[in-house]
């Protein structure tokens, strides 16, 4: 019965790596996200309807391609990083969330709740149990959605490099890492330190150094697949997605008096003005830390070197 559930329903189709099992997933955590949605848990709801549902749905094209070290090695150098930051943030009024009812587990400050042992083991903020859920489903819907992107581009067209692309990415790279660090000098600046800011910077600096460290990236950002890649998920889901919480759901929202200034405003709650630049490099930053693990690791991180786009078919010769 489970070798059914994990055989492929369209093996010779563009989905050939689907297995009812995933399907039942994904569809189980579309269900579960629609209840809690209606209960009024928008943000545990709206996570398992479009962010748990889509890794679970992609995990038989990731897993096919790379192996559990490849997942723990990409988690453990996000994910971490991207909780104690958020916590910073939090700490320093950055933005707000919903009443604690409106959250269906809530961490506590120290004192209130099991054995008075509920106060966050890092810095004691008062945080809903969903922010630290949220960053290892982020990092696994990028990754996973990506293998899945990968997968389905429909010939080797879009990973051969393009010659009318080939400056494109570092004339775009320096023109909007330029700007990004234009703002801190002539917006005004929050009271505290916007670790967001820092956190994106730092991943633009990242990328620029694969870029520079590695010729399968350089030949990666002057293929049509980076620029698809590159619009659909920094430039048009990850804006929409981010008003959707924060506008629509209002899960958290943004404190004009602690950030560089807003954007826009929609119904009544905005995103700082550095805010966009964090979604794009975030659709470079995932591609680039996995070819960094890749050429580090090697045949560690890989389990089907045919299945990736953009790196050499063959290991290299020690």
């Amino acid at each position: 019965m489970f070798q059914k559930l994990n055989t492929p329903i369209w093996p010779n189709r563009a989905l050939s790596l689907t297995p009812p099992l995933s399907l039942l997933l994904a569809a189980a955590s579309v269900i579960i996200g629609i209840f809690l949605y209606v209960k009024g848990y928008t943000y545990e709801g709206a996570t398992c309807i479009y962010m748990l549902s889509t890794v679970l749905f992609c995990w038989p094209y990731y897993s096919a391609r790379y192996t559990g070290y490849m997942t723990w090695l990409v988690s453990v150098s996000f994910v971490p990083l991207g909780i104690w930051l958020q916590n910073k943030g939090v700490e320093n009024g950055a933005w707000y969330y919903r009443p604690h009812d409106d959250y269906v587990i809530w961490i506590t400050k120290a004192g209130e709740g099991w054995w008075g042992m509920t106060r966050h083991g890092w810095l004691g903020n008062d945080m809903p149990v969903m922010e630290y859920l949220f960053y290892p489903i982020f990092c696994f819907f990028q990754i996973t959605l990506y293998s899945l992107f990968s997968h389905l581009l429909p010939d080797r067209w879009f990973e051969q490099t393009n010659r009318a692309l080939k400056w494109t990415f570092p004339f775009f790279f320096i023109l909007v890492f330029g700007v990004f660090v234009s703002l801190y000098f002539t917006c005004q600046r929050p009271p505290n330190t916007d670790y967001f800011y820092c956190l994106t910077g730092g991943a633009y600096v990242f990328a620029a150094v694969t870029y520079v460290a590695s010729k399968s990236y350089r030949h990666y950002t002057a293929t049509p697949a980076f620029w698809i890649w590159l619009v659909g998920m920094g430039m048009m889901f990850l804006p929409v997605w981010e008003m959707y919480h924060c506008g629509v759901n209002r899960d958290w929202v943004y404190d004009p008096k602690h950030n560089f200034p807003f954007l826009y405003s929609f119904r009544g709650a905005g995103f700082p003005v550095g805010q966009p630049f964090s979604y794009i490099t975030t659709a470079l930053t995932f591609k680039a830390l996995m070819m960094f693990l890749i050429l580090k690791f090697g045949h560690i991180v890989v389990r089907n070197r045919r299945l990736l786009p953009f790196v050499p078919r063959h290991p290299p010769h020690s």
